[in-house]
């Protein structure tokens, strides 16, 4: 164990195996008639109508004009729980199947193929970071972030509005995608190729030894497949583009409009205008929105925590005359984001993620794993420091006690893998480890973030970080990439000759 090197398979085997929690049985399920499945052939055949419910176009038919102007093989599925949702129900768990070799490497291929056409033409849209090279979700929040953040300091009010869509990989029209491809001057044999791997999709759902009966996929592109991606992005490649000002973030799936201004009837004039134009679209094109889970947030400056959500006489905002609750807080790409840009929730929730994989992992970097201090380090570093500093650039303002309490976990982490004693100084812990401060790490990281987004080849993103600071009397944020060490003199004593 202690020459193991960090490369090896069975040192990753032994940390994936602590990190996760194992399989879980099928509980019997709830039918949407209030009945139970019990048995093994009525538990595959509950969860096989759910996913085929899942895979199936929610809209009837609304515009038959429409409809008519654009307009089967099999997959063996087992069910896996999905975390904090209810055992009972059918649609708690995420249907896998395993692909041949062959066809995830006509996949593979059919992606090349569609990138070369799609990105080496530019023919997607600025607006959408998913899935496509040099852009990241981080990016796409830092975007979010940033445009905020100078509304703070020009007095400027802001709205943006989060919108769920469904079980959206699941429920593309597969005749709209093929238009859509069309429209894309996509090559008429790529595009027959796509065709045919998408239709007469059947599968089969197994429980236990017990399999459902044949159902038909209407709806969908394979979720894992690395085409899949790519398709829903050139499905959703014609959204409505606001001309008033309205921003339109997109990443997959993850769809929001933002808007400022310095009177808030200006903003309850195109916001809602905006809104009417992709619900009218979402709902043309058969993707579903939930409205309830949506959520509409007011940013407001706030040196301390506002209880408040939004202000008294604030109107409300409808998606297909559905009302969309407003919220204090959203989790936009992993990071939760307040109406004040506190960071405290984000904070908070990945300092309980890393606690839990130090407890989880503590068998392997605690005081006796016989782990050399390099595998140690290095399994720290991949498990654990990633997980506290996802997205750090777009965070990395927020209060120095914030930040300091992820520094503590570094701390306890360098004192268990080294053994010290109490009385030696974190700073010679660190230095012994070759481990730099969180605040160190995340200067420099935000550093190289901003490097990239300042000369990116997107302009929405160029744009969004390239503004001049205002004068330090007038600046509420403090300027990026300049961080407040913890308040311990560590980061001075690692950083000393």
């Amino acid at each position: 164990m202690e020459e193991i090197r960090p490369s090896h398979q069975a040192l990753w085997k032994i940390t994936k195996a602590l990190k996760t929690e194992g399989y879980t049985p099928i509980t019997p399920l709830k039918r949407p008639n209030g009945s139970i499945a019990l048995d093994d052939a009525e538990v595959a055949e509950c969860i096989a109508v759910s996913i085929e419910t899942q895979c199936s176009h929610v809209f009837l038919p609304h515009d038959v004009a429409h409809i008519n102007s654009i307009e089967e093989e099999e997959a063996e599925i087992i069910g896996i729980h999905k975390p904090g949702k209810p055992h009972y129900l059918p649609s708690s768990y995420r249907p896998i199947s395993l692909l041949s070799g062959l066809a995830k490497l006509f996949g593979r291929v059919l992606k090349t193929r569609l990138s070369n056409h799609l990105f080496g033409k530019g023919l997607i849209i600025d607006e959408q970071f998913g899935f496509r090279p040099d852009h990241s979700s981080p990016q796409q929040v830092l975007r979010l972030v940033e445009y905020v953040s100078e509304d703070f300091k020009t007095k400027k009010k802001t709205v943006a509005v989060f919108f769920d869509v469904a079980k959206a990989f699941d429920r593309i029209w597969h005749a709209g995608l093929v238009y859509k491809l069309y429209s894309l001057q996509m090559p008429d044999r790529l595009i027959l190729i796509i065709q045919n791997f998408l239709s007469n999709r059947h599968f089969t759902f197994r429980h236990e030894c017990t399999h459902s009966t044949r159902r038909l996929i209407r709806a969908e592109v394979p979720q894992g497949s690395a085409l899949s991606p790519l398709l829903y992005s050139a499905y959703t490649n014609d959204i409505p583009r606001s001309t008033s000002g309205v921003q339109l973030p997109l990443f997959a799936d993850d769809t929001a409009l933002f808007f400022r201004s310095r009177t808030r009837r200006s903003i309850f004039r195109h916001l809602p205008r905006a809104i009417d134009e992709l619900g009218q679209w979402f709902w043309k094109w058969q993707i579903e929105v939930n409205p309830n889970k949506s959520a509409a947030i007011q940013f407001k400056y706030s040196k301390n925590r506002n209880k408040i959500v939004v202000d008294w006489n604030t109107p409300n905002l409808k998606i297909l005359n559905a009302r969309i609750p407003w919220q204090r807080s959203y989790k936009y790409l992993g990071v939760p984001l307040d109406k004040n840009l506190h960071f405290r929730e984000h904070i908070a929730r990945v300092r309980k993620n890393s606690l839990f994989y130090t407890a989880r992992l503590g068998a392997m970097l605690g005081t006796k794993s016989k782990l050399s201090r390099r595998n140690k380090r290095t399994l720290y570093k991949m498990c654990i420091r990633m997980v506290m500093t996802y997205a750090c650039p777009v965070f990395a303002h927020a209060a120095p006690k914030a930040l300091h309490r992820l520094q503590v976990i570094q701390n306890k982490f360098c004192r268990a893998a080294t053994d010290a004693h109490w009385c030696v100084r974190n700073s010679i812990l660190h230095r012994d480890l070759e481990l730099p401060t969180l605040s160190k790490y995340v200067k420099d990281a935000s550093k190289r973030f901003f490097d990239i987004a300042g000369s990116h080849t997107n302009a929405l993103l160029h744009a969004a970080v390239d503004y001049q600071s205002p004068p330090p009397t007038q600046f509420i944020r403090r300027p990026r990439n300049v961080l407040i060490d913890p308040p311990d003199a560590l980061t001075a004593a690692v950083e000393s000759p």
